[in-house]
């Protein structure tokens, strides 16, 4: 476990309930026309085939979906909708390199079915893994909205939940990380469907931004976070379309050799590797300085401000695949700023300093020599970069809570020499702390948060990236 120091000197002189869900296990599920706890109660009307799926429905009972018929075809426009936004889904995920899903046993033919089916309140779909009875298959719900904005989408949930599918023929038994699998397969609907605002997801990518200091493979409260963390799986969708096909690839590989992975961390690491990009450490710290780069309401769990005598702060812990964004407060009168990041055992943190906002200037940090850790300074060019000071904090190893930990220290001296020299003794010397306030993120309506999510941006490494 490491535990990181921050040392910050100023120079006078110088994301409602789950959108959807996928389900693994080792019990074989019914399909709802033969019986368990998804059965239908109702006869089954005749299936709705599409060019790339199968659209199975009963016309009365809490199952049915509605039956307007406008065409006058004899199929429900419910069921008409489902079945086209199926045939785009997969037709993209086909097109961007991902394997076709594997064949359906139990349906008319061997394309993947889908099933109108009354879920429990909150959920908007279920995929069930090749182990169910006849291999994957889809449930949606019959009170899905096809409106370009909604609470429970329908296009999206099709999407979503033919994105599991496709997960499923790389990994037959189920066992994904769950964390990617919900997050990528949201981070693909909305690139399968861009001009569709589902609310929900617009909660979930709220709610993640609000706290970028949990891990990205945070599963708890019914995997929340998971599904905000869509953010991450569309910058890598921009980044190399061949990251997330390769990714599944290598999570089969280990599957079928019976070590399927936990996290997937490593799988991740490898997958970028082979894309050319990058390590994760790399990309994640690229995706954080990003993130911040466009202006979005990004949550801080603290700010650190200068003072005339050293203080300390509360330790705080940070988790593999997550950010620390800490905004930096100078006096007026201040010329410049070093910050000190020293670290100890475990994974290397990644540091970034940025002054005069999301649009300012990049400061480089070296190296301590000798000792662990980053050191970074710079001299104000404008008003702006004094009063706009960022310092962003990641680590992409996978750790268990409460992973690496850092604390912060800070003091105000009169020359930059004296800075340096001050700072380089006091980072030997372990620290005692004491907290700091929560900093409240800007209020984005959901219309442009949802233009932020779907606009490619350029890194600052030159690379394409959400």
């Amino acid at each position: 476990m490491a535990r990181i120091f921050v040392l910050a000197l100023a120079c006078a002189c110088a994301l409602a309930g789950a959108h959807s869900a996928f389900a693994a296990g080792p019990i074989v599920v019914p399909r709802p026309t033969n019986g368990g706890e998804f059965a239908y109660t109702a006869p089954e009307a005749a299936p709705y085939v599409t060019a790339r799926a199968i659209v199975h429905y009963v016309t009365s009972g809490p199952q049915a979906p509605p039956l307007a018929d406008a065409d006058g075809d004899g199929f429900p426009d419910y069921v008409e909708q489902v079945g086209a936004a199926a045939d785009i889904a997969l037709l993209y995920y086909e097109r961007h390199g991902f394997k076709l899903p594997l064949a359906d046993t139990a349906g008319p033919d061997t394309k993947p079915d889908i099933y109108i089916d009354d879920l429990p309140a909150g959920v908007f779909g279920l995929t069930f893994p090749q182990t169910a009875e006849g291999g994957t298959f889809v449930m949606v719900s019959p009170r899905l909205d096809s409106r370009q904005k909604t609470l429970g989408s329908l296009p999206i949930t099709v999407a979503h939940e033919l994105f599991h599918v496709v997960q499923f023929s790389y990994i037959a038994s189920g066992k994904l990380p769950v964390w990617a699998a919900e997050g990528s397969a949201s981070a693909f609907s909305m690139l399968v469907f861009p001009k569709v605002e589902d609310l929900s997801m617009t909660n979930f990518l709220s709610g993640w931004l609000f706290q970028p200091w949990l891990p990205l493979y945070d599963e708890r409260f019914e995997c929340a976070h998971c599904y905000g963390g869509a953010w991450w799986w569309l910058y890598l969708a921009h980044l190399n379309s061949g990251i997330l096909p390769r990714y599944f690839a290598l999570l089969e590989a280990a599957d079928r050799k019976g070590k399927p992975a936990t996290l997937g961390v490593t799988q991740l690491d490898a997958a970028l590797r082979g894309s050319h990009v990058g390590s994760l450490n790399d990309v994640f710290t690229a995706f954080s300085l990003n993130l911040y780069r466009r202006g979005l309401p990004l949550g801080g769990p603290y700010s650190l401000s200068s003072s005339t005598t050293p203080r300390a702060s509360s330790i705080h812990s940070v988790y593999g695949l997550s950010t620390q964004y800490v905004s930096v407060r100078v006096p007026s009168t201040s010329r410049g700023v070093v910050i000190a990041v020293p670290y100890g055992d475990g994974p290397r943190p990644q540091v970034t300093l940025v002054v005069g906002g999301p649009k300012g200037r990049r400061v480089t940090g070296k190296r301590f020599r000798p000792g662990k850790g980053m050191i970074l300074s710079t001299m104000f060019r404008n008003a702006a970069e004094r009063k706009r000071i960022m310092l962003i904090v990641t680590t992409a190893a996978e750790s268990s809570p409460p992973g690496s930990r850092f604390g912060i220290r800070r003091a105000r001296v009169d020359g930059a020499r004296t800075v340096v020299a001050e700072l380089e003794q006091e980072v030997r010397r372990p620290h005692r702390a004491a907290a700091g306030g929560r900093r409240r993120s800007a209020h984005r309506t959901g219309s442009q948060l949802r233009e932020e999510v779907l606009r490619p941006r350029r890194s600052s490494s030159g690379r394409s990236g959400l």
